[in-house]
């Protein structure tokens, strides 16, 4: 279920309006059933609707207390306890789904007065709320923390005790805990990159989750944590980010890790506790990296990496042996040189 801080939802909408707004067939299931809000298989509940798509998450489809679930007529045959909407592409229905509930916030139009802290905000004593930053209601601020200039704070935020947000940088959607320290220019709870191909082009996947960063985090500059899609971006204690790092939707980062410059790490991977990862380093999405493995910088990972396992280049492969790769190439290069050079 979303979080009713950061966002406003339409409905209920009886299921046959559902199914009738995405193209789907009821089946076991009342017509006439209130349908509230979307919700993973996993954190469903009564009156939540959901959905099926890759046979892998079999169990959750089994266990889920979602009151409807949208599938394929193949998936549909698997055990569940649920009504179903038939759908020639569960994820584009259920992407169609999540706008109907959440539609866009109306514009107001016009030139907005400037409040720099809205009434509904609290900020603790002893907080710094620098020039030209705004924040926004239902806000909360702890004690003795640092706003910088040009910090836009968005609805329902949370930011603790003795943190310091850096200049220019926007936080929506987030929970932050103490001592949290960001330098400038971060966007924090953005929109996550997810598209479905539709007849129309691509649909936006929306992006109804959070972004959860736990205490003593640090940040650089420019780094980019995507809000989770559904569920949170999750970010443990003690994690330690340089600059130019972008995090994708409904990432997992365990305590302490490290993540070098320009490093990219795709949506829905979970990094395990004490991981180092190297500058550069992309990491494509749904992996897993298990605690205390060490990412070579400029590797390319595509594949999960087991706990303590140390890899590097493209495709990431354990370390020693890439060595061994690289050096034989160049041995085999010295040799066709030196062939050439006798002709």
């Amino acid at each position: 279920m979303t979080d009713d801080r950061f966002y406003e939802r339409a409905g209920p909408f009886s299921l046959a309006d559902i199914a009738a707004h995405v193209g789907a067939a009821v089946q076991g299931g009342d017509a006439a059933l209130p349908v509230r809000d979307v919700a993973s298989l996993d954190s469903a509940e009564g009156g939540d609707i959901s959905v099926y798509s890759d046979g892998k998450y079999a169990p959750a489809f089994a266990a889920t207390k979602a009151s409807v679930v949208i599938t394929g007529e193949k998936l549909a045959a698997h055990d569940h306890a649920c009504a179903l909407l038939i759908a020639p592409n569960p994820r584009l229905a259920f992407a169609q789904v999540g706008h109907l509930f959440y539609p866009p916030a109306l514009m107001k139009p016009g030139v907005v007065t400037a409040v720099p802290v809205h009434p509904s905000a609290a900020i603790g004593e002893g907080t710094q709320i620098s020039a030209g930053a705004e924040v926004g209601p239902g806000a909360v601020i702890g004690r003795d923390s640092y706003i910088g200039n040009n910090v836009v704070i968005g609805r329902g935020v949370t930011i603790g005790d003795n943190c310091r947000i850096g200049p220019n940088c926007v936080i929506t959607h987030s929970l932050i805990g103490n001592r949290v320290v960001m330098g400038p220019n971060n966007s924090i709870g953005n929109q996550g990159f997810s598209f479905v191909p539709s007849l129309e082009g691509l649909l936006r996947v929306p992006q109804l989750g959070r972004v959860i960063i736990e205490d003593d985090v640090e940040l650089g500059s420019n780094c980019t944590v995507d809000r989770g899609a559904i569920g949170d971006t999750h970010i443990e204690r003690g994690v330690r980010f340089d600059s130019l790092i972008h995090v994708g939707h409904n990432v997992r980062i365990g305590h302490h890790s490290l993540i070098v410059a320009q490093a990219g790490i795709g949506g829905s991977t979970t990094i395990g506790p004490m991981v180092a990862i190297g500058g550069q380093v992309g990491i494509s999405d749904h992996r897993t990296i298990g605690a205390g493995a060490r990412l070579a910088a400029r590797s390319g990972v595509t594949r999960d990496i087991a706990p303590g396992e140390h890899v590097g280049g493209y495709p990431a492969r354990p370390l020693k042996r890439w060595h061994r790769e690289v050096a034989t190439l160049i041995r085999l290069a010295k040799s066709k040189k030196s062939d050439t050079d006798q002709d």
